[in-house]
């Protein structure tokens, strides 16, 4: 506050000199400034301040007077109040007490009076149940008027099942004779029973309106006392009713949880066990509709004796099987909130479709067999190529007929010196479709699908062992397998004098490596990780690298036979192209006839038809070995000629045209380059 102050002061002085800053006061002479008038006008100024602040410390004081005096008066008041607030509880507190005396003896009062009421109420009905029992024991008949009025049929009921509690304590041996009275009593007893079962038929018949269903809640309820048998048949009526609703649509699986859905509704309703009563429901509709459906769909005889049957028709059944078992399952899974026994869907399988998952196994197998088999043949006849199921006896009418043909070719190449391709009875490269490979993962996935479904924790690793197996069978040995076997004993011989034509085999290793991509798929993706037994999961692994390890021994053992083909006809080329005198003349030409022809060859009947379908490690191997024969069956033909000095520049021209050519085999032209400078030199 004292800056504040300090502040204000500064402010003050300032303004208060401000007036006198345009006329400067000056003194006697005119040249000096004269401070009174501004010191007179200072303390004038500081008197008033002075007065206003007295008047103000005054108000201040009356004010706080003020205040004080209110201070003191709520105090007061506050006192007073607090005072009465505690008088008016304690007061509160006895009320309280005297409220809970007096509701503790008007609660012990009404008990006492119910007492006395039941009391009353039981002697009355003891009296009204001691004059029916004398009447019916005089006369053999009741005439109150409870059981003549049909409107008073339950609570008839009621009274009847306490006459029946008193009559089944009275002797029956000995004293008075009670038959008459036991024989009205069942005679009653019949009566409103059959009164009651027909009042609950009718009423179930209308059970949408609401009075009726309250009047079959009734019904049940008085049904259900011991006095009375026909409970059981109402329920039992009840269960058949509901089973002749009509099922619209086409899937029965759906009406059937739309049918329990309403059914339970209404037993909720109408009767007090319905955790009995509904799966006992199930059951029956399970039994009555599901197993006629799959009785209907299914014909047992097709599992029963599959190769009797066609593989459309296995196809069919088999899938109906799973769908039928599938729908049923996830309708029993549905259903469960009604029934929580667990072994509740083990009994359906059992029941339903046990004679057909008994022979699930040998059905599936059978299909596959008869299915891929049918696709083989398909494609066989598609173009035109009649397969011999018999191996050993195709190999051998194949290898006669090669060499008769064999023979024919060389005395026909023989006399017209003819370098032409080779006819084959049947391209080989037409004999390996991807369609083919396709079309059996389809069906094999599927019977995968299945079998998860269909089959038995325990059983499932073994049939797809199974379902493996005749994957492998069918596409490795009796497609795959078959069309390099057609190729070896259709290929040309290594002593042949023709061009030689590797592209239909080349073709087939091509189509073998998409093939193998899409086979090692479906085995790593959907096999493998399915078969929970490691034991089955290693035998499968051990058959299919046993059937792969086949199929590249043969592609390799192809191949190389192939490389062989193309150095023989490279060197014949170079024996009957080359000119002895090519390299000893004094002539010189761009490059030899034999070197272009050999060059022509490699790049435009090798290269490009090896580079398409070998690829990755597997093309710079193959590369790398045609390189290395190619260039030790050029060193060897180059090393028969005398050279001379434009001889020896010819010798280079050629070696240059043929690195040429060797770099596009891309692996090998670094290594020949220096193999082929070392051997220039020595040549030289």
């Amino acid at each position: 506050s004292s800056g504040i102050n300090a502040e204000y002061g500064e402010h003050y002085i300032e303004k208060l000199a401000r007036p006198n800053a345009d006329h400067v006061i000056l003194g006697q002479n005119g040249s000096e400034f004269d401070p009174k008038p501004l010191r007179d006008q200072l303390k004038m100024r500081l008197a008033e301040l002075e007065t206003q602040f007295e008047n103000k410390t005054k108000q201040v004081q009356r004010v706080e007077e003020i205040n004080l005096k209110k201070q003191e008066s709520f105090k007061r008041k506050t006192k007073e109040h607090d005072q009465f607030f505690n008088v008016v509880d304690s007061q509160y507190q006895e009320l309280d007490k005297v409220i809970n005396l007096v509701s503790t003896k008007v609660v012990h009062l009404g008990d006492q009076l119910k007492q006395m009421d039941g009391k009353r109420r039981r002697a009355l009905e003891a009296k009204e149940l001691i004059d029916y029992i004398n009447e019916a024991q005089k006369t053999g008949k009741i005439s109150s008027p409870i059981f003549a009025d049909v409107k008073n049929i339950h609570e008839s009921a009621r009274v009847l099942h306490k006459i029946t509690l008193v009559t089944q304590d009275l002797p029956e041996k000995g004293g008075k004779d009670f038959s008459r009275l036991q024989g009205v009593v069942n005679r009653i007893t019949d009566e409103i029973e059959k009164k009651l079962v027909q009042d609950f038929k009718m009423s179930l018949h209308h059970y949408i309106e609401e009075e009726h269903l309250e009047n079959m809640k009734k019904c049940a309820a008085t049904l259900n006392q011991p006095c009375f048998q026909a409970y059981k048949e109402v329920v039992e009526y009840f269960i058949e009713a509901r089973l002749k609703t009509p099922f619209y649509g086409e899937n029965i699986f759906a009406a059937i949880k739309t049918c329990i859905d309403e059914t339970s509704e209404i037993v909720l309703r109408v009767f007090s066990d319905h955790d009995t009563i509904m799966p006992k429901f199930i059951k029956r509709i399970f039994k009555d509709k599901i197993w006629k459906k799959v009785r209907l769909t299914l014909k047992l005889d097709v599992f029963d004796s599959p190769e009797k049957h066609s593989s459309h028709d296995l196809e069919q059944s088999l899938d109906s099987l799973a769908d039928l078992y599938s729908q049923t399952m996830q309708l029993s899974a549905d259903l469960s909130k009604y029934d929580n026994d667990i072994s509740f869907a083990n009994d359906i399988k059992k029941s339903i479709f046990c004679s057909y998952l008994n022979k699930y196994s040998e059905t599936e197998l059978e299909y596959l067999s008869k299915a891929s088999e049918e696709i083989l043949n398909q494609f066989y006849n598609s173009i035109k190529h009649e397969k011999n199921l018999n191996s050993d006896a195709l190999q051998i009418h194949l290898k006669n007929a090669k060499t008769r043909l064999n023979q024919l070719r060389d005395n026909i190449g023989s006399s017209h010196n003819m370098l032409h391709n080779e006819p084959s009875e049947m391209p080989s490269d037409q004999l390996l479709s991807v369609n083919v490979t396709t079309s059996l993962l389809k069906i094999h996935q599927r019977a995968v699908e299945r079998c998860l479904l269909l089959s038995d924790q325990t059983a499932c690793s073994d049939v797809l062992k199974d379902i493996a197996i005749s994957l492998l069978t069918h596409f490795v040995a009796n497609h795959l397998e078959y069309a390099i076997d057609y190729y070896t004993t259709n290929r040309p011989s290594l002593d042949s004098r023709n061009e030689p034509v590797i592209s239909p085999f080349l073709t087939i290793v091509g189509n073998s490596n998409i093939t193998y991509h899409s086979l090692d798929k479906f085995f790593n993706d959907i096999i493998l990780p399915n078969i929970n037994n490691p034991e089955v999961q290693t035998e499968v692994r051990k058959f299919r690298q046993k059937e792969m390890k086949r199929i590249e021994e043969k592609v390799s053992i192809e191949i190389n036979h192939s490389i062989n083909m193309i150095i023989n006809y490279i060197k014949l080329i170079l024996k009957s192209k080359q000119e002895k005198d090519d390299f000893n003349s004094s002539c010189f030409v761009h490059s030899t006839r034999a070197c272009n022809e050999v060059c022509s060859f490699l790049n435009h009947s090798v290269i490009d038809t090896f580079k398409g379908p070998i690829d990755g490690d597997n093309l710079q191997h193959v590369m790398m070995e045609l390189g290395v024969r190619f260039h030790g069956a050029l060193l060897d033909h180059l090393m028969q000629y005398q050279y001379s000095v434009v001889g020896a520049m010819q010798l280079i021209q050629d070696l240059h045209q043929y690195k040429q050519t060797i770099e596009n085999f891309k692996h090998v032209a670094y290594a020949y380059k220096g193999q082929c400078h070392n051997q220039l030199n020595a040549v030289k």
